[in-house]
């Protein structure tokens, strides 16, 4: 009982010590419009608007939110998943279902109590701890979402950029875009890479090289974008860095793998959205020759143009007679 009292008040210390903590909302993963139940409760549901959580109450004599047809009814066939219980989970801490920050507290079955993990930190179930970004793993695949959200809808898998959910028959289901295109939260589709904003970039085939000649203490391209990089550590064990660590160069700067470096973007061949991290509003193509342009709009291609029989001089944002030669075209 003693133990339980301190554990009690460890927990409680811990409310007061994160009210700063990130928000982090539900409908991040969900297209506009989506419609889900709150997993806190059976009689509240959430529209999805913009990313952002609007909630309203089913009441009187259809006090349950229908998941599937998206109504308020009567009654529900199955209320286990109304709230978070613990039930075999006393003096423990639950997952949020609904951030990576948030968890519950079981002082007994019955009474789970609120809290957060400070600013970023992730909780994790497994340690029972709010531990650093970048040891975390949490996903939407840590929560079950086909307890609130309808058959047949794709949201958001957080884990990569190309992957996503849907939940088929109540059983949440791995789905992947193609090689091409990335996963869009905010329409449920995937779509051109260039039009997401996405740092969990999928690890390309044998990024850190081969069993036979793995890739040891060296930097090399995230292969889906111009400025993005994995780091491969050299492992104790010989085998390729399974787990490289990603980054990417700073605005209007391209990584360069012959260098090593993060070089001016003429100077780096890239076929990747060569308008992703620049502030200029026309920036060379890679298009052979010299004589295309891109438009960019926050960071984003609107259109390629070309300068006809002149070259793109993108110093000057220009079409020049003047004739123009640089590594990236």
């Amino acid at each position: 009982i003693a133990d339980l009292g301190i554990i009690v008040a460890l927990a409680l210390a811990l409310l007061l010590v994160v009210v700063d903590a990130r928000e982090e909302d539900i409908c991040r993963i969900f297209s506009n419009g989506t419609v889900i139940r709150d997993p806190d409760s059976c009689n509240q549901y959430i529209t999805c608007i913009n990313s952002v959580s609007h909630y309203s109450t089913c009441s009187g004599s259809t006090s349950f939110f229908d998941k599937e047809t998206g109504k308020c009814v009567k009654s529900l066939s199955d209320e286990s998943s109304c709230s978070v219980s613990c039930g075999g989970s006393a003096t423990e801490f639950l997952a949020d279902p609904k951030s990576c920050y948030g968890y519950y507290f079981c002082a007994d079955q019955e009474t789970p109590m609120y809290g957060k993990c400070p600013q970023d930190t992730h909780f994790n179930a497994t340690t029972q701890t709010c531990t650093r970004l970048y040891e975390s793993e949490c996903t939407s695949s840590s929560f079950e979402y086909c307890n609130i959200v309808k058959n047949g809808v794709n949201f958001d898998n957080l884990k990569a950029c190309n992957k996503y959910h849907v939940c088929t028959k109540g059983v949440l289901q791995d789905k992947s875009c193609s090689s091409t295109t990335y996963f869009q939260a905010s329409t449920g589709t995937c779509v051109l890479k260039s039009l997401v904003d996405c740092d969990a970039h999928p690890l390309p085939s044998n990024v850190c090289g081969t069993v036979k000649k793995p890739t040891e203490n060296k930097f090399v391209s995230d292969q889906a974008t111009c400025r993005g990089y994995f780091y491969c550590a050299k492992q104790a064990d010989g085998t390729p860095d399974a787990n490289p660590q990603w980054n990417q160069c700073p605005q209007d700067r391209f990584f360069d793998s012959k260098t090593q470096t993060c070089m001016t973007p003429t100077s780096v061949a890239c076929t990747e959205d060569r308008c992703d991290g620049r502030t200029l509003n026309f920036v060379l193509s890679s298009t052979k020759g010299c004589r295309n342009y891109l438009r960019c709009s926050d960071g984003v291609t609107l259109d390629e143009k070309s300068c006809g029989n002149n070259f793109f001089d993108e110093e000057k944002g220009a079409c020049v007679t003047e004739i123009k030669k640089y590594t990236a075209c």
